[in-house]
């Protein structure tokens, strides 16, 4: 993807992958749901929801060419306030080209019903052939995101806008004595979405076991729909996933969480050109 940088084409850097295996069960329907540590990359507003620190790990393999990789750390300050950082890195087998995204995060609770969040991001991408540097490139982007609920919980409004403002500057090395650089802006997105929780027993919306998740979104103009049911096991909380992605088709997922570890798994269909399988891990500390 990274070579594609050298023939002019930035857009195809740093694209948004998403990552994180519970929002893609859902067919990616998931701004206005998010509320740990897979709000990293889904909606930033959705950290002011954490009430204990988390770390979420995930990983997605391309056609055996292309490697994704997450970390993210999540820990609120207090009540309706949360800091957060992630690292996401991308490579290609045979160590060509690398992407890094290093990013900040801040959410808050500005009202009862509205939480804001942002992230800062640092990028730097390179690209080798057999050991010598073809090119380079580093940056910086903001995302925004908003998250707003009403009717008891029940109802809640999500709104993200990844790489609201971005600049990266690329140096490509021609010859030795010889450098090209330029710079561009990132590709910008939109997303907006809602998301329903109806649940089977008491307890606050999007927080007992019991409950039925229904979301809808439109990525980009693209329509995306989900849904989630979790429930109580004998050997924890258990949950089960469906969404469809109009123009890429199904997807499903399912996970399970015990004690201090969640365990999450999603296989999507035609979304990356093929079907893929991705895998994510949440730790709670």
């Amino acid at each position: 993807m990274l070579i594609l940088l050298l023939n002019g084409s930035v857009h195809a850097a740093f694209e948004n992958i998403e990552l994180m295996a519970g929002p893609a069960g859902m067919g990616s329907a998931y701004s206005a749901a998010t509320q740990d540590t897979s709000a990293l990359i889904w909606n930033p507003a959705g950290l002011a929801r954490l009430r204990t620190p988390e770390i979420g790990v995930s990983y997605l393999d391309l056609h055996g060419v292309f490697g994704y990789s997450f970390v993210g750390v999540a820990h609120p300050i207090r009540r309706g306030h949360t800091l957060g950082a992630a690292l996401l890195n991308s490579s290609d087998t045979e160590g060509i080209s690398q992407e890094r995204i290093v990013m900040l995060s801040l959410a808050t609770r500005i009202w009862k019903r509205l939480h804001i969040g942002m992230n800062a991001k640092y990028f730097s991408t390179s690209v080798n052939l057999d050991q010598m540097p073809l090119g380079h490139g580093t940056g910086w982007g903001t995302d925004l995101g908003f998250q707003y609920d009403f009717m008891a919980e029940m109802v809640r409004i999500g709104i993200v806008l990844p790489n609201l403002f971005s600049n990266v500057s690329y140096r490509r090395l021609e010859e030795t004595t010889s450098k090209t650089t330029y710079s561009e802006s990132l590709l910008r997105e939109w997303r907006i979405g809602a998301a329903v929780s109806v649940n089977f027993g008491s307890g606050a919306p999007y927080r007992y076991l019991e409950a039925v998740l229904a979301a809808f979104e439109i990525a980009n103009g693209v329509p995306l729909i989900g849904c989630e049911y979790r429930n109580d096991i004998r050997y924890g909380e258990f949950a089960l996933r469906l969404g469809w992605r109009f123009g890429d088709g199904p997807t499903a997922g399912f996970g399970c969480q015990r004690g201090n570890i969640s365990v999450d798994y999603a296989f999507v269909n035609e979304r990356y050109g093929s079907q893929t399988s991705l895998f994510s891990v949440r730790l709670f500390y």
